[in-house]
């Protein structure tokens, strides 16, 4: 089984801001030339799930299983509104769950997800 490891952080607004100094620091020094493995902050625990949605799974499930050729098809698929559906998928590829091909034409634009499980870490220590 291929695992999408997925770190989400939960901060306070000072905590995210020391956090972004420290990045800044890394990157002005060096230290960090790769970008970091999928890492997710959240200002409360309760933001968690807002962003892994049920709708959002589910999306993801479909893609893995069902392989839609675009998103029109996807909407179609969930049986939800194509614009609702694109949003997710902007999300989704904005944190780095899915990734969006081009279909072999170069008109529609195919979400792909290539992993079968996410493994999420959620830090309980400060």
């Amino acid at each position: 089984m291929k695992l999408k490891d997925v770190e989400i952080m939960v901060m306070s607004d000072d905590e995210y801001g020391e956090h972004l100094n420290q990045l800044f620091e890394s990157v002005g020094d060096g230290k960090i030339t790769e970008p970091e493995p999928n890492k997710i902050i959240a200002r409360k625990a309760e933001d968690i799930g807002k962003i892994l949605t049920n709708e959002r799974i589910r999306l993801l499930h479909m893609i893995r299983e069902k392989k839609p050729d675009s998103i029109s098809e996807l909407a179609r698929m969930l049986n939800r509104k194509e614009p609702n559906v694109h949003n997710d998928i902007t999300f989704l590829k904005g944190i780095g769950l899915l990734e969006i091909k081009e279909s072999k034409n170069h008109v529609k634009k195919v979400p792909v997800v290539d992993y079968d499980a996410l493994h999420i870490t959620v830090p309980l220590t400060a």
